[in-house]
């Protein structure tokens, strides 16, 4: 998927997905090569969408 089709399903704006891309990248959760994402620390993906569930 594209970051526009990103932000298309999830309902966001193309520059919102750019910009959380970005600081989840400084944060050392993901890697972004081109058009390709690593993820690089699962847990702390996991706690932002569910923090009630991560201890």
């Amino acid at each position: 998927m594209t970051r526009e089709e990103i932000g298309s399903y999830l309902g966001m704006k193309l520059e919102t997905v750019s910009r959380t891309f970005s600081k989840f990248a400084e944060d050392g959760m993901i890697e972004v090569k081109q058009r390709n994402i690593h993820i690089l620390d699962a847990d702390a993906l996991r706690r932002i969408v569910n923090p009630q569930q991560c201890h």
